[in-house]
């Protein structure tokens, strides 16, 4: 997708991952038809996507760049395909933006505006609410707790107000909505498709971190978000799964803590945070699924087991 004259900005790329969710996707590409952004362009990766969503989409949206893997790569492995096109094809930045989104005509100039003004700027990230109900923040930035081995939200759940206006630097921005220069990808690398996902935008955002380049909150650049519609609802096992798993990995490797003594603070947390949600769960017979994924997680992060999981049980609702 690309719009207007472009002779004196920036091009960006905007990498979209698809997999067997046509409606959503198509509602997203839909609002991206009324973007303001002059350079804009938009590369929809179908991740071996089974249900024809992806041939619809290539009809309907003619515009767009599509790209076909035959297998699901994962979230990660998913992007890694379009922000290899987008550098190919001499991309400025990249940006990741989640198939289930709704953006606003301007949501990327003050992303863009931002970038551009900050020296050795590395990666930058927007306002977002939830798509229901209105006016109810799901991000306005991540933080990251060292001591407990915890990521959060800044703001979720809570109605917006003056205190999310302020533009600041953060410890990490989600892979929901996430712009960095072309050159940060070609100097850090890619995502770490062993995540396959969750996680590999912390991580990300941790290499960068590392490597001397901040990661930034930029309120003005507003979109809603359908929260987990791919994966059904969010803490499903499949969801626990690899959050515990990939957050252990990104924290090991980044934040130098031992491969032992962090995995239990991090099981522990799960298991003293969620014990509303497990108390729940009880009462409808599906706890045990929910423990199992916190613990089968755990134990692969210990075993150095990553990429796709195939236990057909951490599906279950």
């Amino acid at each position: 997708m690309e719009t207007g004259d472009h002779m004196d900005s920036p091009t960006v790329w905007l990498v979209i991952v698809l997999y067997n969710s046509y409606a959503d996707t198509a509602d997203c590409l839909q609002s991206l038809r009324a973007a303001t952004y002059p350079a804009l362009r938009t590369v929809l990766v179908d991740n071996g996507s089974g249900d024809g969503s992806g041939v619809r989409l290539r009809e309907e949206f003619p515009e767009v760049t599509h790209i076909r893997s035959e297998n699901n790569l994962g979230f990660a492995g998913g992007c890694n395909l379009g922000i290899r096109a987008a550098l190919a094809a001499g991309a400025d930045y990249v940006c990741l933006l989640n198939n289930d989104t709704l953006v606003g005509p301007g949501f990327l100039e003050p992303l863009v505006e931002r970038t551009e003004a900050t020296p050795g700027a590395g990666i930058f990230g927007g306002k977002i609410f939830y798509a229901e109900p209105a006016g109810r923040l799901w991000f306005a930035g991540g933080r990251i707790d060292r001591r407990r081995g915890l990521t959060t939200h800044i703001g979720q759940d809570l109605p917006d107000s003056e205190a999310f206006d302020r533009p600041r630097e953060v410890d990490y921005i989600t892979g929901c909505l996430l712009l960095a220069p072309a050159w940060l990808y070609k100097r850090l690398g890619l995502l770490d498709d062993r995540f396959f996902m969750y996680a590999e935008e912390v991580d990300f955002c941790l290499r960068a971190r590392r490597a001397g380049y901040g990661c930034y909150y930029e309120p003005a650049s507003v979109i809603r978000h359908r929260v987990s519609r791919s994966m059904g609802g969010a803490y499903r096992p499949l969801y626990s799964y690899y959050q515990v798993r990939n957050l252990l990995e990104a924290y090991r490797q980044h934040l130098d803590c031992g491969r032992l003594s962090l995995p239990m603070l991090r099981l522990a947390w799960h298991l003293a945070g969620y014990q509303g949600y497990i108390a729940l769960r009880a009462h409808r017979g599906a706890a045990g699924p929910y423990l199992a994924a916190l613990f089968t997680g755990w134990l692969d992060f210990l075993r150095g087991r990553f990429g796709p999981n195939s236990r057909s049980w951490l599906a279950l609702k």
